[in-house]
């Protein structure tokens, strides 16, 4: 199994207590790469990164999660993007975001596209969110609606989590609007509640049979359930949701690449929510979005 993953990863300062921050790198299409390689995947990362010593240890570090790095390109006038996830006493979480300079977000003026298009040719699949649209401008976005249409054509397949966060565009009609168009060439479609509630929609079904009807979507609608619309087929799936939970961060990117890697081999579409969901709960009882190896169990997840 080959996937490559496309996005930002970026400098990381989560909170974890009063006004005390832990440093890391972390970034959704990342995290997913991370947890997509610890289940025995070959898990390739694409991004544009800097020339400065943040970016070579950001490298370094997807390297030693054995996520294969040749396809990160280097912008020498740009370095790595910032965001700190904070605790609110209300137990909401908000995300704060420093892109000026991030490299990432010109990938697609970085790197030679007939050598980028030739390299994501040799993988099974390509990964990204919603997050990763919303770093590019509008050029960028023409560009790699594109070189989606070409791999398409090529039966890679296209998965997509839309993963809304409505502050980092424009407005939310264009979020809206390169959201609707980039999911409806993909093959899987991880969407929430929150994502629908963000983009100013209300009616799920009707929603998903208006413009995701020929793809496999996976939708978390709260309180542990996952609704599957598989064409016009629904199932519905009800999960026990954890007590107490230290940090949600990279749970759905977690749950992702565990449902992505299992129905990848051919495993029943339930067995591979309840081996996602168990990886998510994992990750729910740990702080950041990476957890410790040592409570990674690919045993409890490759199934």
């Amino acid at each position: 199994m080959r996937i490559c993953s496309i996005g930002e990863c970026m400098i990381e300062f989560s909170n974890i207590e009063n006004n005390k921050y832990n440093f890391g790198y972390a970034g959704d299409t990342a995290n997913f790469a991370i947890y997509l390689s610890r289940l025995g995947a070959q898990s390739s990362y694409i991004t544009s990164v800097g020339k400065d010593i943040l970016s070579k240890k950001m490298i370094d570090f997807l390297r030693e999660e054995k996520v294969k790095t040749n396809n990160i390109y280097i912008d020498n006038k740009k370095t790595l993007g910032l965001y700190m996830i904070r605790n609110e006493k209300n137990g909401e979480k908000n995300f704060y975001y420093w892109r000026s300079s991030s490299a990432a977000k010109n990938l697609f003026f970085s790197t030679n596209l007939k050598s980028l298009l030739k390299n994501i040719l040799k993988f099974d699949a390509i990964y990204f969110s919603g997050i990763t649209l919303s770093i590019y401008d509008n050029k960028s976005l023409n560009i790699f609606y594109k070189l989606l249409c070409l791999i398409k054509n090529k039966n890679i397949k296209i998965y997509f989590d839309f993963n809304v966060r409505i502050n980092n565009w424009p407005n939310k009609s264009i979020a809206l609007k390169s959201i609707i168009k980039f999911s409806q060439i993909a093959d899987i479609i991880f969407m929430t509640k929150e994502d629908l509630k963000a983009l100013g929609l209300k009616d799920q079904k009707k929603i998903i049979y208006k413009y995701f009807n020929s793809s496999l979507v996976i939708f978390r609608s709260g309180k542990g359930q996952v609704v599957i619309h598989n064409k016009n087929k629904i199932e519905s799936y009800n999960f026990k949701l954890l007590e107490k939970v230290k940090d949600t961060t990279g749970c759905g990117d977690a749950f992702n690449a565990c449902f992505i890697y299992n129905y990848f081999y051919k495993n029943k579409i339930k067995n591979c929510l309840k081996a996602a969901h168990r990886l998510g709960k994992t990750v729910a009882q740990s702080k950041g979005a990476i957890i410790n190896k040592k409570n990674f169990n690919i045993n409890s997840y490759a199934i």
